[in-house]
């Protein structure tokens, strides 16, 4: 893996515009104003502080939705009873409390209320001490250094004090390492993931997220065989699961396998069945997600190009946030291909089951909804298939009916076969590197294919109605239903993807044409 250099740190200064001069809005001085204004009237000394990501972004020049406020000298529950009877005088306390596991630790629970249309969270300044065997830490009260130390970048340890109206950078680092685009942990990074291994998969995306470099220390925690044994045994497959969907929803997902790759971690964030023993091998798990990477890799390319081009392929894309939902669930199924064609065991009542492998990975390891699995199943299912009707003469009927069977996922499933066909052409024996001529050489193939079945008038083939369905089939043929129905209303679906603009009387002409043929059990 890359190093930095960090003699390049001056060089480095114009990576990132960075300004502590930052832009309040009114909406959000008009929060701060009100808490303020609680603070003075219950003749409070506390300090109150932003902290977090919005401090970064808002240095950054970005926008954050999120406003999650820090305390020196009063708990969060205290300040939102206050803040609550301000608000709403005379009324219930009207705030939510985020329960803490300790009893000890109950005057520490993070509150959280909506004040003028927004969501806040109030807690204390805090310190945390983590046990071997865990990655809930014990907490107590702590200054704000000893706040800013327990976080796990250094640009995300800083606080905006709204007392005071400035930026406060207590590790000393959280300014310069936003600057020159560098990711670095307040303290030493073995410790800080050992304390909490889930902060790998945090670094991991912050640093793709913005493009900045890690420091060597964080380069070598990761690679410890002791950090990658915590990650595994210490982070819930839940926690695993928000994270790399905040990576595959963003930007740069390619990246962050990459880094998956490079730090073979692979095999300690995705948890396959017991009984699949083939893939109880981390060596070889990890020789396979070469796969990963690579195909990763062309999609990412892919999903860049339509971005930029919302007719990429000649196809129609889906927008904002269900783009971001189908980019995902892509990269997922990315992630997935080396694996696609594995099946585990398992018992159901008395009986034996046998399944794929990428589901059970997507539902019980990845913690994906079942519409993601459905997905990646969509995906992962039909990719040879595709590729091999991609590659041979075009057959209306065909890709008719493997239109109505994929649905909506047609577009994704083309997606995926395109860069998982460009990986075996081009990279499968690791001597060539992705080269954007030949990939628009297969592009150019894919394209031309959505282009046939639009003009065909079959790419929402899924969508077609019918204009015969089961009862009229029946009234034309004057036979009761049964299984036959369904033989037939695939004939008027046939029919139909051949004729787009074909008639009701041009159909029954020829259902009744070739009665004699259809109408055998």
């Amino acid at each position: 893996m890359e190093k930095l250099d960090m003699s390049m740190e001056e060089e480095n200064k114009e990576k990132v515009h960075v300004t502590t001069d930052i832009t309040i809005t009114d909406y959000e001085q008009k929060i701060f104003d009100t808490l303020m204004e609680v603070r003075n009237l219950n003749k409070l000394n506390t300090i109150i502080r932003v902290n977090g990501g919005w401090v970064r972004d808002k240095m950054l020049q970005k926008d954050c939705k999120d406003i999650d406020f820090a305390l020196d000298d009063i708990s969060g529950a205290e300040f939102a009873a206050m803040l609550s009877a301000y608000l709403y005088p005379g009324q219930e306390h009207k705030f939510g409390v985020i329960k803490m596991n300790s009893e000890k630790s109950k005057h520490l629970e993070t509150s959280t209320m909506k004040v003028h249309d927004m969501f806040i969270d109030l807690v204390n300044l805090r310190s945390e001490e983590y046990a071997d065997d865990s990655r809930v830490p014990t907490i107590r009260i702590g200054t704000p250094l000893e706040d800013a130390l327990r976080r796990d970048l250094t640009f995300n340890s800083m606080f905006y004090n709204i007392n005071e109206k400035k930026i406060e950078d207590f590790t000393g680092k959280g300014i310069d390492d936003l600057k020159f685009g560098i990711v670095r942990t307040p303290l030493d990074p073995l410790q800080t993931f050992i304390d909490d291994p889930l902060r790998v998969l945090r670094t991991i995306r912050f640093t793709t997220r913005f493009g900045f470099t890690m420091v060597d220390e964080i380069i070598d925690a990761i690679n410890s065989p002791k950090i990658k044994e915590y990650l595994a045994s210490k982070v819930s497959y839940e926690r695993i699961g928000k994270e790399t969907d905040l990576m595959f929803e963003g930007e740069n997902p390619a990246d962050s396998i990459k880094y998956f790759y490079d730090f073979q971690i692979f095999s300690h964030i995705l948890k396959f069945p017991e009984s699949c023993t083939e893939l109880k091998d981390e060596e070889f798990v990890n020789e396979q997600t070469y796969v990963s990477l690579k195909v990763s890799q062309v999609l990412g390319i892919l999903i860049k190009d339509i971005k930029k081009d919302p007719n990429f392929l000649s196809a129609e894309w889906p927008k904002d946030g269900e783009f971001k939902e189908m980019q995902k669930y892509l990269f997922y199924s990315a992630i997935l291909v080396p694996f696609k064609d594995y099946v585990y065991t398992f018992k159901k009542g008395s009986k034996s089951k046998t399944e794929k492998v990428h589901g059970y990975v997507m539902y019980e390891s990845l913690k994906q909804p079942n519409k993601g699995k459905i997905f990646s199943t969509a995906c992962l299912e039909s990719l040879d298939s595709m590729i091999t009707l991609v590659n041979s003469p075009f057959d209306v009927l065909k890709v008719g009916c493997v239109v109505k069977d994929l649905g909506e996922y047609i577009k994704p499933v083309l997606l995926l076969s395109l860069a998982t066909e460009y990986y075996r052409d081009y990279l499968a024996d690791k001597s060539q590197d992705i080269d954007r001529t030949s990939l628009g050489e297969v592009i150019a193939k894919y394209t031309g294919f959505y282009e046939s079945m639009k003009e065909h008038k079959i790419e929402n083939a899924h969508l077609i109605q019918p204009l015969m369905n089961g009862k009229a089939i029946m009234e034309l043929y004057k036979i009761k239903g049964g299984p036959l129905i369904k033989k037939l209303t695939d004939e008027v679906f046939k029919w139909q993807v051949e004729h787009p603009d074909g008639t009701l009387e041009e159909l029954k002409a020829y259902m009744l044409a070739n009665r004699d043929i259809f109408a055998q059990g």
